[in-house]
């Protein structure tokens, strides 16, 4: 599956979706290809995600995948199924996996341009506003576990994980190195950087992040950790904690 690039990005659409019981939700449809013609990768969720305001994680609901006619109808649904409105549209131009889910821009049709992160696994199933003033800040407090990712194995119907690491998975799986790691107490053959801030709440964010790494990879077995304290360049220079996990 091709990625979405700067030249040729994948359409979005956020429905406004109200059951005939009056209650209502979001419906967030994301392609998987430049012309939407394959069904979409579609979330329910209580908040438009154009409208987030705020770093905060907000839960998402996986729903079954949608016909891409839902990138441009309107209207009454069929089986009295309420109706369905439009509230906004743009264009993913960038996804790729990151360590705890991926990492998406959009440019709504507005002119906004939006990074969001999300996040899967263990029951959780969330995303977050990402603002360029606050990038390198730690991540809000994760949320509560909420849906499982459905991973389904068939081609037609390839199931959301699936789906969005095939969008642009950069990196090479751990579990596909050419040469697998060791269980003898010698010879690390792989390695692992983390970074963080200086302060509690970032030490332990990348605490975690090495916990969930290992416990993902329970064949993994640690040679050789090392740290350091070094400068970090983005917006503004800060110090960093690097550690490297040696496997």
């Amino acid at each position: 599956m091709s990625s979405p690039t700067k030249e040729s990005p994948f359409p979005t659409v956020v429905l406004n979706h109200e059951l005939p019981d009056g209650t209502s939700h979001f419906d967030w449809l994301l392609a998987v290809d430049a012309k939407g013609e394959k069904p979409l990768i579609s979330f329910r969720l209580e908040e438009r995600p154009d409208l987030v305001s705020e770093s905060r994680w907000i839960d998402l609901d996986a729903r079954p995948d949608h016909r891409s006619e839902y990138l441009t109808n309107e209207g009454r649904l069929e089986g009295d199924r309420g109706t369905v409105k439009r509230m906004a549209r743009g264009k993913v131009f960038m996804w790729k996996e990151i360590q705890s889910g991926w990492n998406m821009m959009v440019k709504w049709a507005d002119g906004e341009l939006t990074e969001y992160e999300i996040i899967s696994g263990e029951g959780i199933l969330a995303f977050r506003r990402i603002f360029e003033d606050q990038s390198q800040d730690p991540p809000p407090p994760l949320p509560k576990a909420v849906v499982d990712v459905p991973i389904e194995s068939t081609e037609e119907h390839m199931g959301l994980t699936r789906k969005i690491t095939a969008f642009g998975n950069t990196k090479k799986k751990e579990n596909n190195w050419s040469r697998v790691p060791n269980t003898n107490g010698t010879g690390a053959t792989h390695v692992k950087t983390f970074h963080s801030k200086l302060t509690d709440d970032a030490l332990t964010y990348v605490d975690t992040l090495i916990n969930a790494w290992l416990d993902e990879n329970p064949e993994f077995e640690v040679k050789l950790v090392t740290t350091t304290i070094g400068t970090f360049t983005g917006k503004i220079k800060e110090p960093h904690l690097i550690c490297q996990v040696w496997v």
